[in-house]
């Protein structure tokens, strides 16, 4: 599109049907990263991640026990059973680590995703 028409939709406030459909921003798409549990440990142990971003982590049990997903900063907790996988939604996260564990076994090494 022109620059001059768009400049000039956006001042004026008109809005004709395709214009609004040029001009609308996408919405940001979730970026997706997945998160392994199994021989009684979380892989990737450490998981960078883009800052400000909305994110979609799925949770994987390969293994044959129950775990717990949690994580105080995070403020989640989520059982998976054996074999499942789940879906857990997170907002924009600033920069920073924030911590995750399994609830039900205290002697799996805690995970952490990096914001940065």
């Amino acid at each position: 599109m022109n620059l001059e028409i768009r400049r000039l939709i956006l001042a004026t406030g008109i809005c004709l049907s395709l214009s609004c459909n040029i001009l609308a921003e996408s919405p940001a798409k979730d970026v997706a990263f997945e998160i392994r549990f199994a021989d009684h440990r979380f892989t990737p142990q450490t998981l960078v991640v883009p800052a400000g971003q909305p994110l979609v982590l799925t949770v994987v049990n390969s293994s044959r026990e129950r775990i717990e997903f949690e994580s105080f900063k995070l403020n989640r907790e989520k059982v998976v059973g054996p074999g499942e996988t789940i879906t857990v939604r997170l907002p924009a996260l600033r920069a920073g680590t924030y911590d995750f564990f399994d609830d039900f076994h205290g002697d799996v090494p805690e995970g952490a995703i990096v914001a940065r």
